[in-house]
Order: structure tokens, then sequence, then C-alpha cells
């Protein structure tokens, strides 16, 4: 629509001028058919007619939308979408969510408080995930604890999240840094909580009782509040984005050997960006305020019992380890660390193999199959036979003794190969001797004597008082005082004599 004065300007020029229409258009720019509509019309018009707004093929909808988000107000533009499906909406997702943008009320920022902390008061611990590293199907997981007060921070890379794997991991986190710290905060980690109602929570047993060895107290964070663990959401950050990007790896040790000497070199010398202090020259004066670790070090191996099954194995981590054969259907203790697993018949090691992270894996040595093929069948119990009397003349004589007892010969066979598998055929005839020298039989006994004789009595660590006042050394005696009150006690006359 021309303005009123370029209208005027057409009737002037027509009217008075006399001027054609091409030579008005050319003059004032404007398309001869709208210089023709002008002089038709023959009058200025000032009011501007505007163009009724096109319908939305949304706002028929709109009722529908507005009671759904009265129903759940966070309803994703999809979800709103495959509603609106089912009513006959065939338009796109870009309109509707322009149109949640309008209705929509946005999120006041949340304020949060500066968390301050004093020296040696707390530290912060979470896991952050690495992926397939090296395509087997094991994913990587790194564990950071950061120092609230310092920033000094510690890193470790694992196969696993479970309960023991966080234990050694805060082992030698705690070693690292020299001490303790009086509280730990972490995220909601299944290993850390049993359960959890709003601020209310209960941890798990294994936990508690690695807390309580310590002395430390343990904060859960709340759920979806990673503002409360800023300090080691930037340190998994900075793992993440400064450490791993660009390097190759070739096993799980290449990776913690790059992540020591890139955590000592780089990460703890940095200038931190929030505090603009070194984090290495910080933890010096911090060091006075952690808590001393205790001298003893806490078992963290995954611990279990199982029994031996019948293709002389045991299952652990979801992968089957063998154990000799002799073993079959005994119950064993499993032990395992980061890098061996290690079975235990009572206190006695057995075997021990090299740890596998992956799943549905068969580990197993030959050896521990050895001469179970020969003596399949029914030449089996007389191979038994002959091979404890081969281990010398204390054990034939036992079983001369035993085949004309009560007890069950096959059971004691049976019993007496597997103690030699664990303890050595020759410390079991040692054993069997004396026992016969006793007048003792029965393979009770001799496992018995056998567990005895292996096991190392452990002297309790020394009393560690904590008040200086209280270490001192008493003076020792002075033995010629004892002699005079022996001498005078001689010299004194007896009543007996006096009467």
């Amino acid at each position: 629509m021309l303005g009123p004065g370029v209208q005027a300007e057409i009737l002037r020029l027509h009217h008075a001028d006399r001027l054609s229409r091409r030579q008005i258009a050319g003059q004032l720019n404007v398309n001869r058919k709208t210089v023709a509509l002008v002089i038709e019309r023959g009058r200025v018009i000032t009011k501007v007619h505007q163009r009724c707004p096109r319908t939305s093929i949304l706002e028929p909808h709109h009722g529908l939308i507005e009671r759904l988000l009265e129903d759940a107000p966070r309803r994703s533009a999809v979800n709103i979408l495959l509603r609106l499906r089912g009513v006959g909406y065939e338009g796109g997702i870009t309109i509707l969510r322009d149109h949640l943008r309008k209705i929509r009320p946005s999120e006041q920022p949340e304020a949060f408080l500066a968390l301050d902390f004093a020296p040696g008061e707390a530290a912060q611990v979470d896991w952050g995930e690495f992926g397939d590293v090296f395509g087997d199907g094991a994913k990587v997981h790194a564990f950071v604890m950061v120092l609230c007060f310092s920033r000094m921070l510690y890193v470790e890379f694992t196969l696993r999240e479970t309960l023991p794997a966080l234990l050694r991991c805060y082992q030698r986190a705690l070693q690292f840094f020299g001490g303790l710290c009086r509280e730990y905060w972490h995220d909601n980690m299944r290993t850390v909580m049993a359960e959890r109602v709003g601020r209310l929570w209960r941890l798990t047993p294994m936990f508690e009782a690695y807390r309580g060895f310590h002395g430390f107290k343990a904060i859960l964070c709340g759920i979806g509040k990673g503002n409360e663990k800023g300090r080691v959401e930037d340190g998994v950050k900075l793992v993440r984005h400064q450490f791993w990007p660009g390097r190759h790896f070739e096993d799980l040790a290449d990776i913690n050997r790059q992540a020591c000497q890139w955590r000592d070199e780089i990460a703890n010398r940095r200038e931190h960006a929030t505090t603009g202090k070194v984090p290495e020259l910080v933890l010096v004066n911090e060091k006075s305020a952690l808590l001393p670790l205790r001298p003893d070090p806490y078992d963290t191996d995954d611990v279990f019992s199982t029994t031996v099954s019948p293709f002389f194995r045991v299952r652990f981590d979801k992968n089957h380890y063998s154990v000799p054969w002799t073993l079959c259907g005994k119950p064993v203790t499993v032990r395992g660390d980061d890098e061996q697993v290690r079975v235990c018949y009572g206190e006695k090691v057995v075997t021990t193999h090299q740890r596998c992270f992956l799943k549905g894996q068969v580990i197993s040595k030959d050896v521990h199959g050895q001469g179970l093929r020969e003596h399949k069948g029914a030449a089996s119990r007389t191979w038994q036979v002959a091979a404890v009397a081969s281990w010398g003349p204390s054990c034939r004589r036992y079983l001369e003794i035993i085949q004309v007892g009560q007890r069950s010969l096959r059971s004691e066979i049976r019993e007496l190969l597997c103690l030699a598998t664990v303890y050595g055929h020759q410390q079991v005839e040692e054993t069997i001797g004396c026992l016969l020298a006793r007048g003792n039989v029965g393979v009770s006994h001799v496992e018995r004597a056998l567990r005895l004789s292996d096991a190392q009595p452990k002297a309790p660590p020394p009393l560690q008082l904590t008040q200086e006042h209280l270490n001192f050394v008493p003076p020792a005696p002075d033995l010629r005082s004892y002699d005079s009150l022996l001498i005078n006690a001689r010299n004194e006359p007896d009543e007996d004599d006096e009467q």
C-alpha cells in the first residue's frame, strides 16, 4: 500500500501537470498498474486495511495441549505430538515447539550457595565411564577423588565399579594423599547406598564396615544435585577433556601409567581456574590437617565361598576358573583383587589365576586335570589306594588300620587325596605318623592337624596411644628394696618361738 503522500503526488501530476501514467510511474518509481489504480479511484486512502491472519493448523488443538500440560507441565513436545496424532493433527513438530515456548512458563534459574571447606574437612568421590576402549566388551571406568580445600586430584582407571574395586581405589587414594579427611561426599552409588528416602539414607553394610575401620563420615549428595559435588564433577571433566583425548593405550596398566604421569606432572601442578592456586602447593599446608592412616591394611578383596563343580571349576565374576580335580565337591574360598584370583581350601591357597574381566570365559590350567583321564572308571579306586600307599609307611599303616574299622574307605581315601593336593603328600605322611603315634585315626584328625601346623600365629598390632602424656616408660624397679624386705622378714622372731 502506497503512502498518502505518494497517492496525492500521483493525482497532482495527472490532473495539474497532465502527465501520462507511464511518465508518472517513471518519475515516482511506482508500478504503472498502481498508478492507474490510484487515478481510477480519484482519492487518497489514509486507512490501511490489514490482512486477516491465517489460521494455524495447530489452533484447533490448543485446548487439548493446555489440558495435557496441566496434567504434566514438563511433558515433552514429542510426547504431545504423539497424542495429537491420535486426534487427527497432521502438522509438524516445529510449529508445536514454537507454541509450547509461548504458553509454557520458563523456569526461574536456581540460585546456589558457594560451599566452603576447611583444610582436611572433606573430599569428594565419583566415577566416570569411558566406554569399551579395547574392543573386548569390558568398559573402562575412572575413579576420581578430589580434596575440597586444596583441589588435589587422584584418578585411577578400573574395569569394574563394584564395591571391592571402589575400596581398593579408596585405599590407594588415601595413601596418595597421605591422610584422611573427616568427611567423604559421594554420588548415589549403588555400592555405597543401600536405601534412601529424601535426605535419609542407609549405607551398605560393607561400606559401613570400611567407614568404621577408618573413622570418617560418609555423606550422600542430593539426587540430581551435581552442584553439591562440583569439585569432583570438575575433576571428572578435567580427566575426560584434558587427559583422555588423543591418547592410545595398550592395556589397563598402560592407562593408569599415563594417568599417573598426567596427574603428577600436569593436573596437580596447574593453576586452578577457581582458586588461582596450584593444588600441589596448597596440599603442603592441608596435609597437617589430615587424620593419620591406620598402619594395618584393610582387606579389600572380593571374597565368597563356593563348592567346586564336577568339572573342577569355580564360578567367579561370571567366569569359570579351574582347580585341581581332586577338590571336586569341596567347599573353597575364592579371593580376587585387581590382578589375581586365588582359590583357598581353608587358609591354604590351592591355585592362582590371572583375573579376567570379560564374561563367560573359562580360565584353566592343564595341570589341574592331570591324571584324571588315566584313572577314570573301575581302575580309579585301585589307583587311589596305590597313590596313598606310595606316600610312605605311615600311610600304608593307616590304610591297614581303617580297613578293619567302621569308617568309609571311599571317603577317607578321597579326603586324603584332597589334603595331599593342598598340603603335599609328604606333609600328609608326617602328620599321619604323628597321629598314629598318639593312637588317633580319621581324616578329620588329619585335616585339623594339618591346618594347625600350617597356620601362622598373628601378633596383634601394637597399641597406638593418641595422648602424648600416656606414652611413658615406667622406671626400672630397685631389686635391693626386695632384698631388704626378705632379710627383715628372716630376722623377725617367730611367734611360736616367743611362746
